[in-house]
């Protein structure tokens, strides 16, 4: 575990702080056991940290986790991605890939129109469009298309981050399968 995740150095108080604040469990951060028991709603999952940096340290974290308690705990997310203004995907880790069935690198510079189901599209496109003051978080069950062309049914939550001094927003999607 790096200093910032101990809570030893400046940085790390402060970011633990900031997760606490988001309502993140401290205690299964520092030493992969919470306290509560159950996992979390996948929005709220998402509601823990709002930089780039802070999610991938969680997803380590879940990862590591994961991997030691293999039949204790069921990952929370299964796939990551970072989405432009023009709903395009330019951050990839390559987990959307791998969950979705692609070959890698696939998934560049694909549009979310490209993935979901144009009739759970709609539903999605509207629920994006709304006028936004803050950032907020959207989480929605569609149908991804996988790499076979079939569709799998996908619980997926997005950060919508407004871009500061713009009218544009940046979206940070995580996936898991859903039983829909």
């Amino acid at each position: 575990m790096t200093p910032y995740l101990k809570g030893k150095c400046r940085p790390g108080k402060k970011i633990l702080e900031r997760l606490d604040k988001d309502g993140a469990d401290i205690q299964w951060l520092l030493n992969g056991r919470s306290l509560e028991g159950a996992l979390a709603p996948l929005s709220n999952v998402m509601a823990l940290s709002c930089s780039r940096m802070d999610i991938d340290n969680l997803l380590r974290q879940v990862r590591l986790s994961v991997d030691r308690n293999a039949e204790h705990y069921k990952p929370v997310i299964e796939a990551y991605a970072v989405i432009d203004h023009r709903e395009y995907i330019v951050d990839l880790t390559g987990s959307i890939e791998k969950f979705l069935g692609y070959e890698p690198n696939t998934l560049s510079e694909v549009g979310l129109a490209n993935l979901i189901h144009p009739e759970d599209y709609t539903v999605v496109k509207s629920r994006l469009q709304k006028e936004r003051q803050d950032d907020d978080i959207v989480t929605f069950q569609s149908r991804f298309k996988t790499g076979e062309g079939n569709y799998m049914n996908v619980e997926c939550c997005l950060y919508i981050r407004c871009k500061p001094m713009s009218d544009l927003n940046e979206y940070t999607m995580i996936l898991r399968k859903s039983a829909l």
